[in-house]
């Protein structure tokens, strides 16, 4: 028994050293001893270890990267990280393009604040257009409208007739050449065929000619003229004129007068309108040619019984 020491004992012990002793041990280390150790490193110490680094350290690792880590990296780049890297370089992201929106209708409306050359080019572009649009719908409007009328009326032209002539007297001056006197009666037929239009002549002039000169006019009171109506228009022309006839005309006059009829045309010149129901129709102004009268002189010998022929005269709206 002199030869066994007691656990109580910290030197002079050279048996197994007891756990609670933390002085002269050689033997394995206990893991709560920190002093005196060359055995393996336990994970939870930091430093003075050369194995495999554990994830949750961070000084003195040379293994592979963790993607945790942010400091002493050289491995492909992670998306998460902003500091020490040296990968290839990552151009930044192309802007987003700016959407432009135009502003809907009129460009007026975006002059505002704008220069007042461009805004004045621009309402002007704007004037213009409209104008144009007005003027189209309008000819389609118009058309449209004479189309339906002219389906509802089926208008007829009106017809004339000059239906007998006499004429009393027609000859020179003796004493001026150039001097015409006449005398001639005309009784005008005129024919409305048309059901639903009536006709108010507010003008109406008859003028009659020889050689293309003319000799004398006369106008005619303004009347009015229901559908489907015949109306006789009788007019008389009576005086003296100067009338300059070329060799031609005085040809023809001194044949006249050797036959004793006369060739004599007639003009009627006419301001018009049209009635339907309550409605009344602009004015127009129509012409009527009466061309190439056969008039025979009623004091002349030389007719040998010649009676005038009614003729139908040419309506013209030009």
């Amino acid at each position: 028994m002199g030869d066994i020491k007691q656990p109580r004992l910290n030197d002079g012990y050279d048996g197994p050293l007891q756990p609670h002793l933390n002085g002269g041990y050689d033997g394995p280390l206990q893991p709560h001893l920190n002093g005196g150790y060359d055995g393996p490193q336990p994970p939870h110490l930091n430093g003075g270890y050369d194995g495999p680094q554990q994830p949750h350290l961070n000084r003195g690792y040379d293994g592979p990267p963790q993607p945790h880590l942010n400091r002493g990296y050289y491995g492909p780049p992670q998306p998460h990280l902003n500091g020490g890297y040296y990968g290839p370089p990552i151009p930044p992201p192309p802007p987003k393009p700016k959407r432009r929106y135009k502003t809907p209708g009129c460009c007026c409306f975006s002059c505002i604040g704008s220069c007042i050359g461009s805004c004045l080019r621009c309402c002007g572009c704007c004037i213009l257009s409209l104008i144009w649009n007005i003027l189209i719908a309008v000819a389609v409007i118009l058309g449209i409208t004479a189309l339906i009328l002219w389906l509802i009326f089926r208008p007829n032209a009106v017809k004339f007739y000059v239906a007998d002539a006499n004429l009393n007297r027609f000859s020179l001056d003796s004493s001026n050449n150039s001097n015409l006197h006449y005398d001639l009666d005309l009784n005008f037929t005129i024919r409305n065929p048309n059901q639903r239009l009536g006709i108010y002549y507010d003008v109406v002039q008859v003028s009659g000619y020889y050689g293309d000169q003319r000799f004398g006019s006369v106008e005619i009171a303004p009347f009015y003229q229901g559908h489907k109506n015949t109306t006789v228009v009788v007019t008389k022309m009576e005086g003296q004129n100067l009338v300059v006839l070329g060799d031609g005309a005085r040809a023809d006059l001194k044949e006249d007068d050797l036959t004793g009829v006369y060739r004599i045309d007639v003009r009627l010149v006419m301001s018009v309108r049209f009635k339907f129901w309550i409605i009344k129709s602009w004015k127009v102004k129509p012409k009527i040619r009466c061309d190439d009268l056969k008039i025979p002189l009623g004091s002349s010998n030389s007719t040998s019984g010649f009676k005038f022929q009614t003729m139908q005269c040419n309506f013209d709206f030009r």
